[in-house]
């Protein structure tokens, strides 16, 4: 909302696309375009793209994720569908199938690019955050021993060589283990945990994965690891449909025998689009709890009760933008409760 100071002190007009009106009579909308304005819809694209102050900046974040990430698992979706189809009533060599598998594998190999990081590798969706990769080290359950103590320098490389210290202590738990580890792999975006069975599990930002999978390593005092040179950490990303998909994509042929894990995949994006759709609906709730519920003779009385109280001095207008701005971030029950 953008309010201007008017010096003449004359009455304030009711804006229109199309002019002012000076009188200050209430402004009578047909009823298409009350019942129009009624609810706010779940905004489509191009209105978050041209008009992206509308919102305040997490919930638009969060209103592009869920399109981009909708919109991918619905193409991922039809591509298999028609590709499934065609091996089950079709040629494995017609046109047909070649095209659905050239187009499954192209959305499956540029899948971070095309869902903007929202859809991870088992086509699993968090608006919150990025996409994560799941991995495993071969000498993982190396760092989880307990009979000696040991410094161990991690390595990173890449563009620029990062170097990070770990100082595991003799007869310390597994649970210290992995404090210790997370303290100093966090450096790399890298997060441990134990697993249900005490196995040593990672995952990290898969924006990073491409460097940790090739370009991670650990040099130790010769107990865990060795202190001569710097020993390869081959980091193993745990099994995830799109590597069956990817498969299937490359040979078609091999559908047949993996409909069980088709019709999961399948499952799976089902209820990933589902619990997309109760999120829209959250956010549809937000919306309508910051659309206005004035009438057009209150926001006009409004506005000239806030351009007396702005006109009164520069050191009220600067508290009322503060107000103003931290409102912009409540919901409105709570600050209609505090200003009553």
């Amino acid at each position: 909302m953008q309010v201007g100071l008017n010096p003449s002190g004359l009455p304030l007009s009711t804006p229109l696309n199309s002019g002012g009106v000076k009188s200050t009579a209430a402004v009578k909308q047909p009823p298409a375009l009350r019942d129009r304005f009624s609810e706010n819809r779940f905004p489509e694209s191009p209105l978050i793209s041209t008009r992206p102050l509308r919102y305040n900046v997490q919930l638009n974040q969060q209103l592009t994720s869920v399109q981009q990430a909708d919109n991918y698992l619905s193409q991922v979706e039809n591509q298999l569908l028609q590709l499934r189809y065609a091996v089950n009533h079709g040629s494995l060599r017609g046109d047909t199938t070649h095209e659905a598998a050239r187009s499954l594998s192209t959305l499956l190999s540029n899948r971070s690019a095309i869902s903007a990081g929202t859809v991870n590798r088992h086509l699993a969706v968090d608006p919150e955050q990025t996409a994560q990769v799941n991995f495993t080290l071969p000498a993982a359950q190396r760092l989880l021993q307990s009979d000696e103590s040991e410094t161990l320098i991690f390595s990173l490389a890449g563009t620029r060589r990062e170097m990070v210290a770990v100082a595991l202590e003799a007869s310390a738990t597994p649970r210290q283990h992995v404090m210790r580890l997370n303290q100093g792999l966090g450096c790399f975006g890298i997060h441990a945990a134990v697993d249900k069975q005490q196995a040593l599990v990672f995952s990290v930002d898969e924006k990073v994965w491409p460097q940790v999978s090739s370009q991670l390593s650990v040099r130790g005092e010769g107990k865990r690891f060795s202190a001569n040179e710097f020993t390869a950490l081959l980091a193993r990303p745990e099994p995830a449909v799109t590597d069956t998909l990817s498969q299937l994509a490359q040979q078609p042929t091999l559908m047949r025998e993996y409909q069980g894990e088709v019709q999961h995949a399948l499952e799976q994006l089902t209820q990933q689009r589902g619990q997309l759709y109760n999120h829209q609906d959250n956010v549809r709730r937000r919306i309508n709890e910051m659309a206005t519920q004035y009438q057009p003779t209150q926001a006009l009385e409004h506005a000239r009760a806030l351009r007396a109280h702005l006109q009164h001095s520069q050191q009220d207008y600067a508290a009322t933008a503060r107000a103003l701005g931290a409102q912009a971030n409540l919901q409105q029950g709570t600050v209609s409760n505090l200003l009553r």
